[in-house]
């Protein structure tokens, strides 16, 4: 038979590992997450949104999911950015990004992925198991959801000459 305090060691750990995979564990500090990040040697996620569980709403498809919660408090130190405060407003307009995700390396100084709005859920797990090294890329991976605003800037235009090509193939530009 079991005792009483078996059943009820038993019972707690169950209740704070469901926590654990419930929910990330989000710093609302960039600063303190940076610190972080270089202590632990784990990149940062970083989620901007808004309102209280803006970084919730950010993930399209069923949420943030069990596999990227897990992922996010083993191999990540996460930050939530809420663009409802002056604080958030400051950072989101850093970041360049009125919604969305970036990942950074492990320093915290390089980012690995910036996606512009809303990420699906398969594609938030995706992310975070090709950068939970915190290994530098290459080259910053870009995504976005947000549908691209019009240019008003006028289309160059080539100037073609009165045979139909261009010299060397150098045809000039005209605005």
């Amino acid at each position: 038979m079991f005792s009483t305090s078996f059943v009820a060691a038993v019972v707690t750990g169950l209740a704070a590992s469901a926590s654990v995979v419930g929910q990330p564990t989000l710093q609302a500090d960039y600063r303190t997450a940076l610190t972080e990040s270089a202590k632990l040697h784990k990149p940062v996620a970083v989620f901007i949104g808004h309102g209280t569980d803006g970084y919730s709403k950010l993930v399209t498809s069923g949420g943030l999911g069990v596999d990227s919660t897990k992922l996010l408090n083993q191999s990540f130190v996460s930050v939530y950015v809420d663009t409802t405060t002056e604080s958030g407003k400051t950072l989101a307009t850093a970041f360049n990004l009125s919604e969305g995700l970036v990942i950074s390396d492990k320093t915290g100084g390089i980012q690995n992925l910036r996606h512009e709005g809303t990420v699906a859920q398969s594609d938030l797990r995706a992310y975070l198991v090709k950068y939970a090294d915190g290994v530098p890329a290459a080259q910053t991976e870009t995504r976005s959801t947000v549908a691209p605003v019009p240019s008003t800037i006028p289309y160059r235009t080539y100037v073609i000459g009165a045979s139909g090509g261009c010299p060397n193939g150098n045809c000039p530009l005209r605005r």
